[in-house]
C-alpha cells in the first residue's frame, strides 16, 4: 500500500521521463538537420567548381549554380550565405576554386547557430585553343 506521500508519484515520475525523451529526441534531429546543411554545402560547392571548369562555365554561373543549389536543398536551414569563387592558371593547369561559407541555424529544443565554411577544388590541364 501506498504512503500518503508517495500517492500521485507515478504520473508525476512519466511527465518528467516524457520531458527529457522529447529533449533527446528532438536534439537528435536538430543534429541530423545541421549535418543535412553541412552536406548540402559541401556538394553545393563542389557543384559550382565542377561548372566552372569542366562545363566552361563563367565565375559568375559558378555562384548562381551553387547559390540555387544550397536554396533549393536546405533553404530554410541557411542564412549569411557567402559563396566566393577563384581561378588560376597554373603550370599550364587550370583551377577553380569554390568556397561557401554560411551560417546553419538549426531548430530544435537548443537552436544554436553553427557557422559553416565548405570549399571545393577542380583541376584540369588545360587544353589549347580552349579557355
Amino acid at each position: 500500500m501506498l504512503s500518503v506521500t508517495e500517492r500521485g508519484s507515478a504520473p508525476l515520475e512519466a511527465v518528467f521521463a516524457i520531458a527529457l525523451l522529447l529533449v533527446l529526441v528532438l536534439g537528435v534531429i536538430e543534429v541530423v538537420w545541421a549535418l543535412y546543411g553541412r552536406n548540402v554545402l559541401m556538394s553545393s560547392a563542389h557543384e559550382g567548381a565542377r561548372a566552372a571548369l569542366e562545363l566552361g562555365r563563367s565565375s559568375s554561373d559558378a555562384v548562381t549554380i551553387a547559390t540555387r543549389s544550397i536554396e533549393r536543398s536546405a533553404g530554410g536551414l541557411v542564412d549569411e550565405l557567402d559563396v566566393g569563387v577563384w581561378t588560376q592558371t597554373l603550370d599550364g593547369r587550370s583551377l577553380v576554386r569554390v568556397e561557401v561559407r554560411a551560417i546553419l541555424a538549426p531548430w530544435g529544443p537548443i537552436p544554436i547557430p553553427i557557422p559553416v565554411k565548405s570549399a571545393a577544388t577542380v583541376s584540369r590541364t588545360a587544353i589549347p585553343g580552349r579557355s
